[in-house]
């Protein structure tokens, strides 16, 4: 029988009228002809008591935390999920069974809380599905090759989705969460945000990667990689309900090209003065080796502008004492990028943008722009006014 994995995020497992619709989904696969392999996430979002950053709360001293202590305690919210939401499967007459990411044969490498997958053993959820036991695996999480568990990242159970999706050679994922799909901002901020119907892998992969939540980026990548198409829902639809659809181009009926508005928060900016190349090429490699990604980087004749997520800040700040390397670092901003194959080779768009934002005293700090995407730097204080004016004058007027 062929499967289908369906996720469901920590608002759609919160409480029991949500996990429900688990349930209503769970019959109508089967109906369908296809076995449901169910892939939770920790309850809720904070403080609700089961939400990974809850239980991390727990903690006495996180920063100092063992990080095996760490992937241990953020691995419960999703194991908890999986055993009441197996119970409530069970008690609604279709046997199920939780199970750990480890359990369900999923094996990563070593890296605490950045966990990679290298394989899945699929033979122990085969097993399940050929006795007509629903499997519900705990998501965001695996162990390594000696037992230890390992997290997958925040966000990482998208990531156990399509993983298990493409081991499986699953006729479809199915992602659950708290909004209708990929829409062309986030609808929370922005209220007249529109549904993007169909995407192209390669083009979730960018909204995702410039900050649009819906989906992990490395998700994507293994729905990519295994050519499984992925379906975003709203769990309070029904699974033939609006939705978005990824997949690749031939798969796909639209020809529309994709638009869309996202943000990255908690940036800081930092301004490097050098008098030295030897010097600065010591710190872009320390900073390298000390795992800070940085973005948006501009070259100047005297000094070097990029940014960088403000929690990698006090690690870029021993790598600056260190080196005696002089610069500003400067928190409260947030990455603005207007995104989407309309706009690729179009004259005129970082006009409207600038138009659109100094219209409205909001000032651009940086910019950066590639063949389909134009970033621009702005406070924070006015990311949310500044996401519905671009809005309104790239996607609401083109329509």
């Amino acid at each position: 029988m062929k499967t289908v994995v369906q996720k469901y995020g920590g608002t759609s497992v919160r409480n029991k009228e949500t996990r429900s619709k688990i349930i209503v989904n769970a019959n109508e696969a089967i109906s369908e002809g296809y076995w449901p392999v169910i892939v939770v996430s920790a309850m809720g979002r904070y403080p609700e008591p089961y939400s990974t950053d809850k239980l991390l709360s727990l903690v006495p001293d996180l920063a100092k935390a063992d990080p095996r202590n760490k992937d241990m305690i953020s691995c419960l919210g999703e194991i908890i999920t999986a055993v009441i939401v197996s119970e409530e499967l069970s008690a609604a007459g279709l046997k199920a069974a939780a199970l750990t990411g480890g359990q369900a044969g999923i094996i990563t490498d070593t890296n605490y809380g950045e966990g990679n997958i290298i394989d899945i053993k699929t033979a122990r959820l085969q097993r399940f599905i050929g006795e007509g036991i629903i499997p519900v695996v705990a998501g965001f999480q695996g162990n390594d090759q000696n037992g230890e568990m390992m997290t997958l990242g925040r966000g990482g159970s998208d990531i156990t989705a399509t993983a298990l999706g493409g081991a499986l050679n699953s006729g479809l994922v199915e992602i659950y969460t708290d909004v209708d799909g990929v829409m062309t901002a986030d609808p929370n901020v922005v209220s007249d945000a529109q549904l993007i119907d169909e995407i192209e892998y390669e083009d979730i992969f960018l909204l995702a990667e410039y900050g649009a939540k819906v989906i992990h980026p490395r998700a994507v990548e293994y729905a990519k990689i295994a050519n499984v198409p992925v379906a975003i829902l709203n769990v309070e639809s029904s699974r033939k309900g609006q939705h978005t659809k990824i997949a690749t181009a031939h798969e796909l009926q639209s020809t529309t090209t994709f638009s869309a508005i996202t943000t990255l928060t908690d940036r800081s900016q930092v301004d490097v003065t050098f008098t030295s190349l030897a010097l600065e090429d010591r710190m872009f490699k320390r900073m390298a080796d000390s795992g800070i990604s940085i973005d948006m980087v501009n070259i100047l004749s005297d000094h070097r502008l990029f940014i960088i997520s403000s929690s990698d800040k006090p690690k870029l700040e021993q790598v600056f004492a260190s080196l005696g390397v002089d610069a500003a670092i400067t928190d409260g901003f947030t990455k603005l990028s207007v995104l989407g194959k309309a706009y690729s080779g179009v004259p005129g768009i970082f006009a409207k943008i600038i138009a659109a934002l100094y219209g409205n005293d909001i000032t651009v700090y940086q910019s950066t722009d590639s063949s389909n995407t134009i970033s621009v730097l702005i406070h924070t204080e006015h990311a949310e006014r500044a996401l519905n004016l671009l809005h309104e004058a790239l996607i609401l007027s083109a329509t």
